[in-house]
């Protein structure tokens, strides 16, 4: 009988390969912990539109952290059932500075994703998108055609910039001033919450509502948004493409993400 009852996955570099699927020892080793009794938890910085497919694949019953622990979504009710957004004072502010220094974004909104700039990325999503069921696909919308944009709730807003320098700048001088959580994605891109929101926050108030101690939590993750995770989890386990200051921060260190790497975990530390 495992000391764990959940596990907590990031997606992108850790839950999910290069190519964005879930291996088949990878899902082999999440199903035989479902059947232990341990509950899997989807605990990402993407939107749940952009998510839901891989809960859905995975057949889990649990509720989707998503947005960097901005809110819960329960895929089933179709709805976020709890969370914290940016104020409306930040929101304007950081819409203000997406116009004024000429920075890409993606804002996350309950309905969709708004998007200004960040062509590539916005491309591989609308395809990604176009391959999967209609309820399963995502909304993009374009800034320029959302006339009430500054009236929705923003419940994660990142910023984008091809010169590294340039946008760190702006987030020296303009941005952290501002009451958020903000977490470095890329060198060309940095992901903002609000202060009461993390990974870690999020899983530990959803750990507490469903009788599970944080001792008995194993987080997986391989980026600066999961050290949240990790530093509250009873186990944490930092996938072998992270980097070194991320694995630093881990209790245990596993195979790439793209060499089953949290199976090799689960069958090491969990079963």
């Amino acid at each position: 009988m495992s000391a764990y009852k959940a596990i907590a996955l990031d997606m992108d570099g850790t839950l999910l390969t290069r190519d964005h699927r879930i291996s088949p020892a990878t899902r082999q080793a999440l199903e035989r912990a479902r059947a232990q009794g341990i509950k899997v938890l989807l605990v990402t910085g993407r939107h749940f539109m952009t998510a839901r497919p891989f809960h859905a694949d995975l057949a889990l019953d649990t509720p989707m952290i998503c947005s960097n622990g901005a809110y819960l979504f329960d895929r089933p009710a179709g709805r976020i059932v709890e969370g914290d957004p940016l104020s409306r004072e930040v929101s304007d502010r950081l819409l203000s500075l997406i116009h004024d220094k000429s920075l890409g974004a993606l804002i996350h909104l309950e309905e969709g994703i708004a998007y200004l700039g960040c062509e590539d990325h916005v491309a591989r999503m609308r395809q990604w998108s176009s391959v999967q069921p209609d309820h399963l696909k995502i909304r993009l919308l374009p800034v320029a055609e959302q006339t009430g944009l500054a009236l929705q709730t923003f419940w994660k807003v990142e910023l984008f910039h091809r010169d590294h320098d340039y946008l760190q700048q702006v987030v020296e001088q303009e941005v952290a001033a501002l009451p958020v959580t903000a977490d470095w994605a890329a060198p060309y891109a940095i992901e903002l919450v609000d202060p009461r929101c993390s990974k870690g926050n999020r899983l530990a108030r959803w750990a507490a509502q469903n009788g599970i101690s944080m001792e008995e939590v194993v987080a997986f993750g391989d980026n600066h948004n999961d050290v949240s995770m990790f530093e509250q989890a009873g186990l944490a386990v930092a996938m072998g493409n992270a980097k070194p200051e991320i694995q630093a921060r881990a209790d245990k260190m596993t195979a790439d993400h793209n060499e089953d790497g949290i199976a090799v975990a689960l069958e090491r530390w969990v079963f």
